[in-house]
């Protein structure tokens, strides 16, 4: 895993909450409303291209992009249940504490943190693959 893709973990770990409101919002707003493209007007012209259904189009692909990242993240939490790994995730990407107060928290020392810590990133990282996001 290279450094640009563990930042992009982090970041999408830590947007977690976010991804999953854009998602569920997405779902309960704009599918009925979106989904219905204007085809009886003519084309203009310069664009060869329905713009209502490039913005539907956009807006699919972003709203399944924040989707996957919440699996991402569901699915390490729950392969690391019942371990403090699962803790260690929800205090640092979902509380965001400190790794110190995280470690003191857990009862661990900081080589364990950040060893647990490239355990998840990891996890994270095949999950991702898997997904298609990095």
């Amino acid at each position: 895993m290279t450094l640009q893709q563990r930042r992009a973990i982090d970041r999408e770990l830590y947007r977690y909450e976010q991804n999953k409101k854009k998602a569920a919002e997405y779902v309960a707003s704009h599918a009925f409303d979106v989904f219905s493209v204007d085809y009886s007007s003519p084309h203009v012209k310069s664009s060869h291209r329905n713009a209502p259904e490039r913005r539907l189009i956009t807006e699919i692909g972003e709203a399944e992009r924040a989707w996957k990242w919440c699996k991402v993240f569901e699915n390490v939490m729950t392969k690391y249940r019942w371990e403090k790994k699962d803790e260690l995730m929800r205090k640092k990407y979902i509380e965001k504490k400190t790794p110190v107060c995280v470690a003191m928290e857990l009862h661990i020392d900081r080589a364990t943190y950040f060893r647990w810590l490239d355990e998840v990133r990891g996890a994270a990282w095949q999950w991702a693959i898997e997904y298609k996001l990095l």
